[in-house]
This record gives structure tokens, sequence and C-alpha cells, in this order.
């Protein structure tokens, strides 16, 4: 099947959620003085404290640094509320930290905190905060309610649904959660390369973010052997390829990415559906090619 797509094709963009906007608009919380690095996460969500005392800490949540050893698609087939408790609930058995540990379960929480901070849901954050300030017409949630489904890419044929996917979270589990919890700090956000662009762009004028996104998150920690930025992901070769500078971004499970290198002010948004029809048994050749890419404009 042959999809065309133009500047202003839409795309799922997966869990680039997780940095846009759910890690930039922590990082302004952090800036503002809303929230701090060392916020306990039990201070501002009560189900989490239910569980868990003050060890678990926003800069956990960012640098997802907590044991979540467990896929989050496993719990797709449970009801909302369970999911949520299941992530509350969980055991770390290794302290926060301790161990780097990417997934949804911490995203999803930081998009929580947010929403309690400012006492508002993260979909309408999201969207006073950032994408009407840069005029990003075509970001957000649930794209159906506010553009043609023929704008919008497919992104998979989906057997657990059981139908396409055009405009709907690709992400079991935070789909199933959207269902009674709204949008997520995880995945579900959809974006054309434009935008994209406009919001790096962004980034490249505020020196406060550029100074969070360059270094890592670890230095100086147990984890230093690990790189990454706050809330964004920094000088990963599997995907940025190999560059003389910093260079920090964010990729998406549906085949969506960007990276942006601040010396020398280079921004890079790749949008495609690599899981249409049907999801592939890695990211091996899509991570080949957005490396690829890259190097070549370095």
């Amino acid at each position: 099947m042959t999809i065309n797509c133009e500047q202003s094709s839409i795309f799922d963009c997966a869990s680039i959620t997780k940095s846009m906007p759910t890690g930039y608009l922590a990082l302004k919380a952090i800036e503002k003085g809303i929230l701090s690095l060392d916020t306990p996460v039990a201070d501002v969500l009560p189900d989490f404290a239910a569980y868990h005392n003050k060890e678990a800490k926003v800069f956990h949540l960012l640098t997802h640094s907590l044991d979540y050893r467990f896929p989050m698609s496993s719990l797709k087939n449970l009801p909302p509320q369970e999911i949520w408790q299941r992530i509350c609930a969980h055991k770390f058995e290794i302290p926060p930290g301790e161990l780097f540990c990417y997934g949804n379960a911490n995203s999803i929480l930081l998009g929580k905190v947010l929403e309690a901070i400012y006492n508002t849901p993260l979909e309408k954050l999201a969207k006073e905060k950032v994408f009407e300030p840069l005029k990003m017409q075509s970001t957000g949630w649930h794209p159906l309610e506010w553009a043609q489904a023929n704008c919008i890419i497919p992104t998979e044929i989906c057997p657990w649904r059981g139908r396409e996917l055009r405009g709907e979270t690709h992400d079991e589990s935070a789909w199933k959660l959207e269902q009674e919890f709204g949008a997520l700090g995880s995945a579900g956000i959809f974006s054309t390369a434009p935008d994209i662009l406009t919001f790096l762009e962004h980034i490249l004028k505020d020196d406060f973010l550029l100074e969070k996104l360059t270094r890592n998150a670890f230095e100086g920690l147990l984890l230093q052997q690990e790189c990454t930025a706050l809330g964004f992901e920094l000088n990963n070769p599997k995907f940025m390829g190999n560059s003389p500078s910093p260079v920090f971004g964010k990729t998406g499970f549906t085949g969506t990415s960007f990276i942006c290198q601040p010396q020398r002010k280079f921004c890079l948004v790749i949008l495609c559906n690599y899981t249409y029809p049907v999801r592939k048994p890695n990211a091996d050749r899509i991570n080949e090619f957005r490396a690829r890419v890259a190097e070549l404009f370095y």
C-alpha cells in the first residue's frame, strides 16, 4: 500500500511524547521553582504515596532510574484503574537511582505530577504552555478531534484492537489508560515535521534548557556510565550516529525521531510509520537509517 505524505502529514510520535511535551514541561516547572529535581513523587501523588515513601524523586522520573522492570504492554488487558494501581504499587527491588530502566511508567508518573502541581489536565497544560505559544497548530493528543483523518498517517493494522490505527494512540497500555485518565506523559502525541522543528528551534534559544540537555544527568553519580539528559536522550550513537559535539533527541516506537546539535544549531526530524502495516521484530533497521542520515549532516 502506498501512503502519500506531505509536510502537513500528522504522525503518531509515540515516545517522543516523553520529551515533547512532558520532559520539557517538567524542566520549565523546575526553572520557575514550581518543581524540583528533589521533589518526592509521593509528596505530589497520593496514590503513589500509599505504597512508597520519599525515596523516588522527580529526578528519577526524568532519567528513567526507577526499577520498573516490566513491560507496560503486559498490562494492556487490565482495566485502566488496575494498570494505574500496578504502576503505583510496584515494589522497587533496586533502590531509585541505581538502575537505568527506560520505560513508560516513569513518564506516566511524571505527567501526573505535572497535572497535580498545575491542577490542570496534561492535554490542556501542554496546549496552553507549549503548543499554542509556539503556534504548533498540528500537534496534540487525539488528532481526530482537530484534524481531518486523511491528514493522519496510519500507524499499524493492530491485531489486538482488530483494526487499522489512524489517529489513536498506538501504545496499547497508554491507549487503555487514556480511556479513564486522559492524556498521558508517555505516549499519544501526534505532530508534523514543521511543528517539531519549531519546538526544537525554540529550545535552541533557551539557555536554561540547553544547559540541561547537553549534560549527562548522571554525571558524578552511580549511573554515570549511562548517558541521558533530563527528559531527553543524549549522545546516543544508536540513532544519533557519532556526533563531534553534544546532541540531544528522542525516538518513538512508531519510527519517529528528532535530534538537535546545539553547537551548529542543527535539527533533524524523521517521521515515518515503521510499524505499518505490522510492527517489526526490532528497531535495528530504523535506527541504522536514523544514524546514517544524521551523520550526513554532522
